[in-house]
């Protein structure tokens, strides 16, 4: 092989890898900026991790963590934890000042915790701190939209596997199996689960010790109950139309 034909060859595959890690970037600020808290939590381990290296994603997540660190319930205090840590892997000093004030001013113990110890993982010293704001989440959010708007292929189904069927919502009723709504909508852009409190009831073996959530983009999301502990069956019990959905879980 001459140089003459290595050069372009070496051309393709330096861009290949620098194309990589921002199509990686890409689906990390968008788990962050579209999901809910799980895909929050995931962004941030990955980042905590070291698999997500990108400066801006790191100016990303603290954006969201300084909309996000005073809200409750178990799955977000989790993820904002998470976040905080991650700031803190990071080692840069600017995200001093909003791990400071979460330490000080959030609601949940967790998290003015693991605010403290993202603290101990940064360097002291004179840095331009970042000052929420400077991200515009909005305008991200939009520019989704914006690309989600435009014309596309009608014969190619956008998001999810290839459906076998394409059902409006209104046609899922409580107590389908999963089999009949994946028929009538096709299958889901993601899906999430979790249990329930009856799975650590001692001497209950009945069903709904677990849920599971169908997200379906830009449509809503339905949800799954398990028959029974020893039964692979799961039924709607609920059924969610939310234009606004992310379709991250």
């Amino acid at each position: 092989m001459t140089p003459r034909t290595l050069s372009p060859i070496l051309a393709l595959l330096i861009s290949f890898l620098l194309a990589a890690p921002l199509s990686a970037s890409q689906r990390t600020i968008d788990m962050l900026v579209h999901g809910g808290p799980e895909s929050q939590r995931q962004a941030a381990q990955d980042i905590y991790n070291g698999i997500e290296r990108n400066p801006d994603v790191y100016d990303v997540l603290a954006e969201v963590l300084s909309r996000n660190y005073q809200r409750g319930g178990y799955i977000q205090v989790d993820a904002t934890s998470w976040m905080c840590k991650a700031l803190g892997a990071t080692g840069d000093s600017r995200y001093r000042l909003l791990l400071e004030q979460i330490a000080d001013k959030a609601r949940e113990r967790k998290v003015r915790r693991y605010a403290e110890t993202a603290l101990d993982m940064l360097p002291t010293g004179q840095t331009q701190p970042y000052l929420p704001g400077t991200i515009d989440l909005d305008k991200l959010r939009q520019r989704q939209v914006r690309q989600e708007a435009a014309p596309q292929n009608p014969g190619r189904f956008q998001g999810g596997a290839p459906p076998r069927g394409q059902g409006h919502f209104s046609r899922i009723q409580p107590g389908m199996s999963m089999e009949e709504v994946y028929d009538l909508l096709g299958h889901p852009t993601s899906s999430t689960s979790r249990i329930t409190g009856k799975a650590w009831a001692p001497f209950y073996f009945g069903g709904d010790t677990a849920r599971m959530f169908a997200l379906y983009k830009g449509r809503g999301r339905i949800v799954f109950s398990n028959a029974s502990q020893f039964a692979p069956v799961w039924r709607v019990i609920e059924v969610v139309e939310d234009p606004a959905e992310s379709g991250y879980p």
